[in-house]
């Protein structure tokens, strides 16, 4: 174990947060939001939300995911005019209004008649919008916070939210179907008001840098929708084939691959040298790959086994999160056009995957070479697209900011006109940040400061960076 890895990110960490590591109440918040998404919408006919304890139709469930993907999409295509609609507090509102209304709804779906579908289908609309801006507004909140506070926190709230969903499932249905109900309308009062996501207080006043949103787009919505589709396949190959219902999957298993989850994550954090996103989503994938891969083998119930089956995925999500907080931080992006575009296509993988998971079930009781049929595509899907979709490499080109670039681009910044280029070409982010610098006559160390701030970087971070004090920083950055 390197010791002086873990001393060095730590220190890392402590200048890029401020010395404050953990924001509890948006730490809860976020939670409070998955644990609801847990709760109603972890997988179709997985939910028993409903006053007599019946399960929702997964009908109503497939309309709430694709009303879901449809706020997500929406706000990253209107963009701006999204954003502005946000900064009103009757809009912001709607968020927590829609999603508890509407859990009220499809609690009452499980009524007789056309009472029941009218119910069902208003619900899952409701839900499914009133989500979405509630997941946008976590993806706003994140985005202004340094990709280290990130990395701590959220693996924390999904695992939370897993707990919180373990706890509530087993309440008597009336008391958990209210209980569900104020969940979002809780993490809304903590996201619009004491967090104030979309107040003006709080908007961008940096540019945003050039990023190629497209290409990010469909690789990891193609890797999104794979890794959802075997997701599902095998999910309900392995519930169906051990008799085992998605509440033994779920009840307590959800909350253990949260807890590994949160150790793949800090472990990488912690210890790794490299950047840690490209660790965890290695994990993430051999995790999945090792389960797809036993799926012919697996028997019984075993707590083991469910755990297993959960972490990849699990694992998966969190770092998805994670990576579009750092872009849309890193890039100075919209928020609104990164989550909607990044986590609308996991939303459409998670649909896909119960669309995919349905067809499967169809063939049930399976046969020992279906089962492995079954696991080869599953397996082949996740590898594919980390070999091939969204790969390690895409990982760096997205997350990774060179200390040694600042320096370099001082360092050409000051050589004589007539040196050698450097062979590796510049970006255009140090080509702005160089005529800046000469527009000034800016020092070296004062365009090595400067272009480390225009990257995100808090003081105490550019203190420890260039290794200079602190009122050498807050001198050059006035």
């Amino acid at each position: 174990m390197n010791f002086c890895n873990i001393k060095e990110n730590l220190l890392a960490y402590r200048a890029e947060t401020g010395g404050h590591p953990l924001g509890l109440d948006r730490v809860f918040g976020f939670a409070l939001i998955r644990a609801w998404v847990y709760l109603m919408f972890v997988g179709a006919a997985a939910s028993f939300m409903t006053w007599s304890g019946e399960a929702i139709r997964p009908a109503f469930f497939l309309v709430s995911a694709g009303a879901l993907c449809i706020a997500l999409f929406g706000s990253a295509l209107t963009g701006d005019r999204f954003v502005k609609l946000m900064l009103h507090p009757t809009a912001r509102a709607a968020g927590p209004t829609l999603t508890g209304v509407g859990t009220v709804l499809l609690a009452s779906s499980g009524a007789e008649g056309m009472i029941g579908d009218v119910c069902g289908i208003i619900g899952a609309i409701t839900t499914g919008l009133g989500s979405g801006i509630i997941d946008l507004g976590y993806g706003e909140l994140y985005r202004n916070e340094p990709p280290g506070r990130t990395t701590f926190e959220v693996p924390l709230a999904f695992f939370l939210a897993a707990v919180a969903y373990s706890l509530t499932a087993m309440l008597p249905p009336v008391t958990s179907c209210v209980l569900c109900a104020l969940l979002p309308v809780v993490s809304g009062w903590i996201l619009f008001v004491q967090q104030h996501a979309w107040s003006r207080k709080h908007q961008a006043s940096v540019l945003p840098i050039d990023f190629d949103l497209k290409s990010f787009a469909w690789r990891i919505g193609l890797c999104a929708c794979l890794v959802g589709i075997a997701d599902g396949m095998v999910r309900a190959a392995f519930l169906s084939s051990n008799n085992l219902s998605i509440h033994l999957l779920l009840q307590w298993p959800l909350a253990g691959a949260g807890l590994i989850t949160m150790l793949i994550v800090y472990g990488a954090a912690l210890l790794g040298s490299e950047q840690s996103t490209r660790t965890i989503y290695k994990a993430a994938i051999v995790v999945m790959a090792f389960f797809f891969m036993l799926l012919p083998i697996f028997t019984g119930a075993q707590d083991i086994e469910s755990v297993l089956a959960l972490t990849g995925y699990g694992t998966f999500n969190v770092l998805i999160w994670m990576l579009l907080a750092e872009i849309s931080a890193n890039y100075r992006l919209s928020s609104t056009r990164v989550f909607g575009i990044g986590w609308g296509m996991v939303t459409l993988g998670v649909l896909l995957g119960a669309v995919a998971g349905d067809a499967v079930d169809r063939f049930a009781p399976f046969s020992p070479q279906f089962l492995s049929f079954i696991a080869l595509v599953a397996t082949m899907a996740v590898l594919l697209s980390f070999l091939f979709v969204f790969r390690e490499s895409d990982l760096i080109a997205l997350t990774e900011v060179d200390r040694a670039s600042s320096k370099n681009a001082a360092a050409e910044l000051q050589a004589p006109k007539s040196s050698t280029p450097l062979a590796t070409p510049r970006p255009r982010f140090q080509d702005r940040c160089l005529e800046v610098a000469a527009a000034f006559e800016l020092s070296p160390k004062e365009t090595e400061v400067m272009i480390l701030f225009a990257k995100g970087r808090s003081a105490a971070r550019i203190q420890e960076e260039l290794f200079i004090s602190k009122g050498t920083v807050s001198t050059h950055l006035r």
